[in-house]
Formats: C-alpha cells, sequence, structure tokens
C-alpha cells in the first residue's frame, strides 16, 4: 500500500521539467537574439538559417526557431498576398458580355522551398518522438519483466543468502533502465514498491538477514535527511533544489526501513524538502515581480526609441546627438536586472527592431547627404561666379538686389564638402564686398547731392506757399502743374526726409487743387495725374506699383457690387420703370459704372507711367 513518503517522492522525481523553470535568469540569450533577429533576415536566408538548423541541431531543441520562422515568414507572404489582390481588384474592369470572369491567382515566391523545410522538420521530429516512445516502452517492458522476477523470489528453491543477492541484482537492474511512458510511471511504482515490501515481509522467516538490511537502509536514509537538511539553508535555490530531486531520487531507490524509524525517518526527510520548496517558491514569486519591473523598465526603453522623431533630425549635428542618446539607452537596457525568457524575447526583439530601424532611416539620411552634396557644391560654385561676374557692376540699385539674392541662395543650397565650400565662400565674400565698397562709396557722393537738393526743396516751399489762384482755372491748373514738374526737377533728398518733405509739398499743392473753380471731376483727375507723376518723380518704383494695386483692388470690389446690383435688378423685371425701388437701383447701378470707368481710366494711366 502507498505511503505518504511514496506519494512525495513520486510526485517530486515525476515533475523533472520543473528544472527548466529554475535555471539561472537569461536576459538576452544567444537564443532569444537569434530568433529575434528573423524578422530582420530576407527570405532566402532565413529558409536557409532554418534548413541549417534542421541538419546540424538536436530535433527536440529547435521547436521555438521553428515557430518564430513560421511567424515572420507566414506574415510576409500574407501581406504580398493582401497587396497583390489590392493590385488586382484596381486593375480590374467588369467584364464584357460573354467574356469570362479573370480568377485571381497569386503564390509567395518562397512557399513551395519554406514548406519542404518544414515537412522535413516534421518527419525528423516524429521519428525522434516515435523512437523515444518505442524505447520508453522497451523500459516498461524490461521493468514488468523485473517486477514478475521479483515476485517469482518469494516461492525461489534456493538459500535465503542467494535469494537476497538475486533481489540486489534486481534492484541494480531497474535502477540502470531508463524513462517509462509517463502515463505507466505511477503505477509500475506502485507496483515495484509492493512487491519490494512483499519481498522484506517475505524475509521475516530470517530476521538477522531482514534486520541488517532494515540498519543499512536507515543509515542511508539518514544519510539522506542529513544532507537535505544541509541544503535546506544553502543560498543558491536552483543548485539546493537539483540537489533535493537527486536525493528523493535516491530515497526511492532504497529499500524500507524497520517499522519502528519509518515514520520518523520520513518526516524528517519531508520536513528539510518543505523548507526547500517554501524557499523556492518565496524566491520565484519575488522574482516575478521583480521580472515585470524589469519588463515594462525596458519596454520604456522600447517606446522612447519608437518615439523618435526621424522628421525633426535634419542635420548631421542632430543625427550625432541622437546616437549618442541612443548608445545611452543601450547601456541602460544592460543595467535592467534580469526578465523572463518570453519576456526577453518580446522586448529584446522589439527594442532591436526599433534600432534597427533608426539607422534605417540615419543611412537613408546619409546616403541622400552624400548623394546631394556634391549636386549642392555645384550649385554654391554657379552661385560663386555669377557673384564674380557683377562685382564690378556699376548698375547699382540692379546689383546690389541680385547680389543679395545670392547670398539667400547660398544660405539655402545645402551642405557640401567642408574644405570646397569654404574656398568657395571666401570667393562669394570677396566678390561682393568689391561690389559693396564701391556702392558704399557712391552712395556716400549721392548722400551729399542729396542734402543739397533738400535745401532746395525746402526753399522751393516757402516760394509756391505765397501763390495766390488767379481765377482763371486753366491758367492755374499750368500754374500747378509747373510747380510739380519743378519740384521733381530739383531731386532725390535723403531718405529720412523723404516722407515729411512731401508730405508738405502735397499737402500745399491740394490746398491749390481746392481753391479751383472747375468741375469736381475734372478736378480730381488733374490731381490723381499730379499726384503720380509727384511719386514717379521719386524714381521709386515699388510706390507705383501700390498705388496700382490699390486701384485695381478698389476696381475688383465695384465690379462685385455692380454684379450683386445687377442680380437684384432680375428679382423686379415685372414691376412698373416708375417703381422706387427700381429708380434707386438703376440710379446706383450708373454710379458704380461711372466709377468703375473711373478706375479703369485711372489704372490705365498708371500703367502708362510704370
Amino acid at each position: 500500500m502507498m505511503t505518504e513518503e511514496n506519494n512525495l517522492t513520486n510526485e517530486l522525481v515525476d515533475n523533472e521539467s520543473a528544472t527548466d523553470e529554475i535555471q539561472e535568469p537569461v536576459t538576452e540569450t544567444n537564443e532569444a537574439i537569434d530568433t529575434a533577429t528573423y524578422v530582420s533576415l530576407d527570405t532566402e536566408t532565413l529558409i536557409h538559417t532554418i534548413k541549417l538548423l534542421i541538419d546540424t541541431a538536436p530535433i527536440q531543441n529547435i521547436k521555438p526557431h521553428i515557430e518564430e520562422a513560421k511567424k515572420v515568414f507566414y506574415e510576409r507572404s500574407n501581406l504580398a498576398y493582401a497587396e497583390a489582390l489590392e493590385k488586382f481588384k484596381s486593375e480590374q474592369s467588369e467584364p464584357m458580355e460573354g467574356e469570362e470572369e479573370v480568377l485571381f491567382e497569386y503564390s509567395y515566391p518562397h512557399s513551395n522551398n519554406f514548406k519542404a523545410i518544414l515537412k522535413v522538420y516534421k518527419t525528423k521530429r516524429d521519428a525522434f518522438y516515435k523512437d523515444q516512445e518505442k524505447q520508453m516502452n522497451a523500459n516498461l517492458k524490461l521493468k514488468l519483466e523485473l517486477i514478475e522476477e521479483l515476485k517469482g523470489l518469494l516461492n525461489a528453491e534456493e538459500k535465503i543468502k542467494e535469494t537476497f543477492e538475486h533481489f540486489k541484482s534486481i534492484q541494480q537492474k531497474w535502477k540502470s533502465i531508463g524513462q517509462v511512458p509517463i502515463s505507466e510511471l505511477n503505477n509500475l511504482w506502485q507496483t515495484y514498491h509492493h512487491h519490494v515490501e512483499n519481498f522484506f515481509d517475505y524475509l521475516r522467516i530470517n530476521n538477522d538477514l531482514r534486520d541488517i538490511e532494515f540498519k543499512r537502509n536507515l543509515n542511508q536514509k539518514i544519510s539522506l535527511c542529513e544532507k537535505a537538511e544541509a541544503i535546506s539553508s544553502e543560498d543558491n535555490l536552483d543548485k539546493a533544489f537539483a540537489v533535493l530531486q537527486e536525493l528523493h531520487s535516491e530515497w526511492k531507490e532504497i529499500g524500507p526501513v524497520g517499522k519502528d524509524h519509518r515514520e520518523s525517518i520520513w518526516e524528517r526527510f519531508q520536513s528539510a524538502t518543505k523548507i526547500i520548496h517554501k524557499k523556492r517558491n518565496d524566491f520565484f514569486e519575488e522574482r516575478k515581480q521583480s521580472f515585470e519591473t524589469n519588463y515594462q523598465a525596458k519596454i520604456a526603453l522600447c517606446e522612447l526609441v519608437e518615439s523618435i522623431d526621424i522628421s525633426a533630425l535634419t542635420h548631421h549635428n542632430k543625427w550625432q546627438k541622437q546616437t549618442e542618446i541612443i548608445n545611452e539607452l543601450r547601456e541602460d537596457w544592460k543595467k535592467i536586472g534580469p526578465i523572463s525568457r518570453e519576456q526577453n524575447t518580446i522586448s529584446w526583439a522589439r527594442f532591436m527592431a526599433a534600432i534597427k530601424e533608426y539607422k534605417t532611416k540615419k543611412n537613408d539620411f546619409y546616403k541622400e547627404l552624400k548623394k546631394d552634396q556634391k549636386s549642392n557644391l555645384a550649385q554654391k560654385k554657379a552661385i560663386v561666379e555669377k557673384a564674380e561676374s557683377l562685382a564690378e557692376s556699376t548698375d547699382w540699385q540692379e546689383t546690389a538686389n541680385l547680389l543679395k539674392g545670392l547670398q539667400a541662395d547660398w544660405k539655402t543650397s545645402g551642405i557640401a564638402p567642408k574644405k570646397e565650400a569654404d574656398l568657395l565662400w571666401n570667393r562669394l565674400k570677396t566678390a561682393c564686398n568689391t561690389f559693396f565698397d564701391k556702392l558704399n562709396e557712391q552712395q556716400a557722393i549721392k548722400e551729399k547731392v542729396y542734402v543739397a537738393n533738400l535745401a532746395a526743396k525746402q526753399k522751393y516751399l516757402t516760394e509756391i506757399e505765397a501763390f495766390k489762384n488767379s481765377g482763371h482755372a486753366k491758367d492755374d491748373v499750368k500754374s500747378i502743374m509747373s510747380f510739380v514738374n519743378q519740384w521733381k526737377e530739383l531731386g532725390k533728398v535723403p531718405r529720412k526726409n523723404v516722407k515729411s518733405i512731401e508730405t508738405k509739398f502735397h499737402k500745399i499743392i491740394d490746398s491749390f487743387f481746392e481753391q479751383l473753380d472747375m468741375d469736381k471731376s475734372e478736378k480730381r483727375d488733374i490731381q490723381f495725374k499730379s499726384k503720380i507723376e509727384a511719386i514717379k518723380g521719386e524714381e521709386d518704383e515699388s510706390k507705383l506699383k501700390d498705388e496700382l494695386y490699390k486701384f485695381q483692388q478698389s476696381a475688383k470690389k465695384c465690379k462685385d457690387e455692380l454684379v450683386l446690383l445687377e442680380t437684384n435688378m432680375s428679382f423686379f423685371k415685372h414691376a412698373k420703370d416708375d417703381n422706387p425701388l427700381i429708380k434707386e437701383a438703376r440710379n446706383n447701378i450708373d454710379k458704380q459704372k461711372e466709377k468703375l470707368e473711373e478706375l479703369k481710366s485711372r489704372i490705365a494711366f498708371i500703367k502708362s507711367v510704370i
């Protein structure tokens, strides 16, 4: 009959797979890195790698690699299929009557090779487990034969000493036989142990021999208890548990002890076992919590790399700084504590994928940069040559604008090889300085002339202020226009004095026009033309363009108003002509038309003098 001793021992030994859980914690194992990098391999290399594994590695150890390869391959083939289907749909049109519908067909280029490799793997794997099952069944048969042999000892016609030696031989054979099917393990052990106990009961006919064996077994079990108690204080729990498993295996192979010691010796061994189990369970619970904390820390690093704004890295220095940050993150990754194998596979693959994406973008940037530098250098050279051709120009204003434009073009011409770019920049600076030094000399000369013109205009303002209208409008208009022409002939004044002196002049001229006794429309027209002539005399084309723009905008607004009025009139087509609303609307239309014609006339005049 099975005791509590037998149950706990079986439970411990049967759970041999638990040893996988107590290996030294891994962070970035070679296996994890290898499987994680599958996603970075091209499809042909991926298939070659898996084939090599199947040919060389133990078939029972490569399942994680096969599953990861299948995941990567089928994601690619599914994506390719979806893209091909989308393209097919976009290119198809409705079939004509009587025309057969075109069916979609697609085959991923490497599917046959990959399936063939998987078939080889499955064949080898099935053969391995079939052989293993065959061997375990053979072991089962051998152990069942030993049990029968053990049962036969009770009826052996030989001396008790010879029978006992026979029993010991059966024990040794039992230990040397390998694993049996897991489904048979517990029943097999119970049967074997039952007949071992029967044999020792049989030995009661020879108490001396039995007592010697009981004592020997007791001493062996005491030794196992002492070893178990010693390792219960071992700090390395993996080592302690491995040793404990061995002790339990040895315990099972030792025969029974006397009834007086049977329960006490088992309780002693069980107490030491429970201590190790509790320490181990506590350790794994704490490690599980630390794994999760460390895992979240590594996921946070993944998110940092994934969140990099590539569009903001527009310069070499920015890429260099960002790369330094990436390297710091890699060092931070190494400092984070251990995590589980599954967590490591997921986080490491994600981290490396993010870094690979960053490196790809970085390489793309420098490829484009290198390609663009030649083009940028040629552009800079053309800018410099243009500037050098203008250095001796005496077309001051236009050349100044051109050179300023070339300087702006240089700033936007992009990065070029530093040595050549520096030489070109010195040439550009020399050409610009040559021109602007001469321009400044000319400006100094002109400034003296402008100051003299200002004094002449100030004196002229005093002279024309005394003018009085004669009462003859035509004669007075001639006089006013002569003032305007004379003002233009006096020339330009310093820029800082333009606004004040021109304001004074136009104020005086406007007052003269106000005193004229003539048609308002005609007066406005003369006044407008005199103003435009005065602006033209300043030799600043931008002012004339500003005036043109103002009148063009007024004309547009006038046209829009006219369209609106004429549209509104269409609503009154059945009304009588003497209707007050109709009269008012027609009057407004006539005014807008008159205004529009006046604006068109002024626009034409400005264009004629620009």
